[in-house]
């Protein structure tokens, strides 16, 4: 989602109650949350959570709850700030307050945490409770396991499959003009099309990596040949098509698009009040806290005039690192290695979140977006993602210009240009 993660939300600060005497020394199975802590008398250990979280918060509090119970002499402070995380982990790493453990997107951003990382290369008991691909998101230059992946993700455009029939569209677009097309129909049925959450930078940024892909390639090999200079903005064969779709989500989106924020945006969605947002199946449990009964899929989306060329981009973007300097780092690690993959930890994933767990598992996934996305994965019609292996800053630097360009503030000669430099100089 994470990543997201992103991310989403308001920050929420959650110091969930640790209770009861301590446990003397008495030593217990780890198995599912269950202690092996041998704290002494009634002292308290405190272990310091972070996350980008916004979702499945009353399963993740339910599961500390556990974890907490079968060690009566541990507190887990958690916060979860679920917007403008990367700038508040940042902070606290700037003041010498590493948390003990905590999640970043894979790649570029949290390979600059690694020196932070405890290195799980040895842990092959906890390494196999993982799929091996998930795994590859979490390794740093030299092949080292230096984070745990949380769970897959996908994106693209999501749609409203009433709003859809009610306009008498029977097949998904599969090309641009198609796309065009069904936002007509939507038009003329009276229905709003888009809802993008042009608000937020981070869904802007994460659309437009869309018509940056280039299949042959995949997200690794874009990016590499643009590092290498073989590739450049203004050359890549579909990227002056998001401009194409941004005119349509300003024509048949909201009056005000740029003061439509993410949770505006699926709050539309799933209340029939706009027929296709961009995200990911991460927001699965807002939708449904929005309205559980919308019938909602996954729309891969068009780039260019070649149906062959739609995205649906997957990854494991979220990943958790403990802090090898933890005071309390074999805890730090049972930790989680228990939100992970303990029964608690993989309900979490699967019914709080809706998300398909990096574990090897063969529970039922609750999100009906991310068993969509699981036909597209498994029929090999996915892609990976270029926002979590883009240059740090990246994003920041030149997703408001997609703002500007909606605005009317910038050409998108000006914003491809801009796309470009920025590129190189961050």
């Amino acid at each position: 989602m994470r990543k997201g993660k992103k991310l989403l939300g308001i920050i929420m600060t959650a110091a969930l109650a640790a209770s009861l005497a301590a446990c003397g020394g008495e030593s217990k199975d780890t198995k599912d949350g269950k202690s092996s802590d041998k704290s002494d008398g009634d002292k308290k250990v405190t272990l310091q959570v972070f996350d980008a979280h916004a979702y499945g918060l009353d399963e993740y509090a339910e599961m500390v709850k556990k974890f907490e119970e079968s060690h009566p002499s541990v507190k887990i402070e958690v916060q979860h700030a679920a917007n403008d995380s990367t700038t508040l982990l940042q902070s606290r790493v700037n003041s010498d307050d590493v948390p003990d453990v905590f999640d970043v997107e894979a790649g570029t951003a949290a390979q600059k945490y690694y020196e932070y990382a405890y290195d799980w290369s040895d842990e092959k008991d906890v390494l196999d409770k993982f799929n091996e691909v998930a795994l590859e998101t979490g390794k740093d230059s030299d092949g080292n396991i230096m984070s745990l992946p949380w769970t897959y993700e996908n994106m693209g455009l999501i749609y409203n499959k009433d709003l859809f029939e009610k306009a008498g569209i029977t097949e998904l677009p599969v090309t641009m003009d198609e796309l065009e097309d069904v936002c007509k129909k939507l038009d003329d049925a009276g229905i709003t099309a888009f809802s993008l959450a042009a608000k937020d930078t981070w869904v802007l940024s994460q659309l437009s990596t869309h018509f940056m892909m280039d299949k042959s390639l995949d997200a690794k090999g874009v990016v590499n040949k643009i590092n290498s200079g073989d590739l450049k903005f203004k050359n890549m064969k579909n990227f002056q098509n998001v401009f194409r779709l941004l005119d349509l989500a300003v024509k048949y989106g909201p009056d005000k698009p740029l003061e439509v924020d993410w949770e505006k945006s699926e709050n539309m969605l799933a209340n029939g009040e706009a027929a296709i947002i961009h995200m990911g199946d991460w927001c699965q449990s807002t939708l449904d806290s929005f309205n559980p009964d919308a019938k909602l899929g996954f729309l891969p989306c068009p780039v260019s005039d070649e149906p062959e060329d739609t995205t649906l981009l997957s990854s494991c973007n979220w990943t958790y690192i403990v802090n090898k300097d933890s005071k309390n780092l074999d805890l730090a690690k049972e930790y989680l290695e228990y939100i992970l993959t303990s029964d608690e930890g993989i309900k979490w994933m699967a019914e709080g979140v809706g998300a398909v767990p990096a574990t090897k598992t063969t529970v039922e996934v609750k999100g009906a977006l991310a068993n969509d996305a699981a036909s597209y994965v498994s029929d090999g019609k996915t892609n990976g993602w270029i926002h979590t292996i883009e240059p740090n800053g990246y994003t920041d630097a030149v997703a408001p210009d997609l703002q500007a360009y909606m605005s009317g503030d910038m050409t998108a000669e000006e914003v491809t240009e801009d796309f470009q430099n920025a590129w190189v100089t961050q």
